[in-house]
């Protein structure tokens, strides 16, 4: 098990890894908090710069606000089947659009298990390659963001893929569309 911390437009980010599969991200903060944070739930990993390089740079064009999918493989084997089927589901949400709790739930086959959504969000391990932060109140508006930054970071990164500001729910429809037509 390796981890890298990487210095990033929005501040030190760091991951953890394990035969070429990622299994955690640690959003942008101070170099040595990160290390602390990564230390405090992986302390067998072995810190190597050379881990991922593709994946690397995903991350700091992102958040340089270029357009990014990421490719890297992720291990979400660790968790229960229904966060780990919720974050799947969630991974597939593409940039510049959100859906709501009770939408993700829908989406994976239980329209009435939004609060465990919702939980299954707060518990991502993986924040930004799955973006758990385009996923909102069934008014649209923002919830919760389980980060440092808390929910302004949510808000910031929601603005920079442009999916914020959301008025409302036929802004939201609206904005999906128009950025599906964008890509199709």
């Amino acid at each position: 098990m390796q981890y890298h911390v990487i210095e990033t437009e929005w501040g030190f980010f760091g991951f953890v890894e394990s035969k070429r599969k990622l299994l955690a991200t640690f959003l942008p903060a101070g170099q040595q908090a990160v290390r602390r944070a990564i230390r405090a739930k992986f302390p067998s990993a072995i810190e190597d710069e050379s881990v991922l390089p593709d994946f690397q740079d995903e991350v700091r064009k992102y958040f340089r606000g270029q357009a990014v999918n990421f490719s890297v493989s992720v291990d979400l084997s660790a968790l229960p089947a229904f966060r780990r089927k919720v974050l799947e589901a969630c991974r597939r949400i593409p940039l510049g659009q959100v859906v709501t709790y009770g939408e993700l739930a829908k989406r994976v086959g239980d329209a009435q298990a939004a609060r465990a959504v919702g939980s299954a969000m707060a518990n991502n391990p993986l924040p930004i390659v799955i973006p758990c932060h385009r996923v909102l109140r069934s008014d649209y508006g923002l919830g919760g963001f389980s980060s440092p930054g808390g929910v302004s970071e949510k808000q910031r990164l929601l603005s920079m893929e442009g999916s914020w500001p959301i008025r409302s729910r036929r802004t939201a429809t609206k904005l999906r569309v128009t950025k599906l037509r964008k890509t199709a």
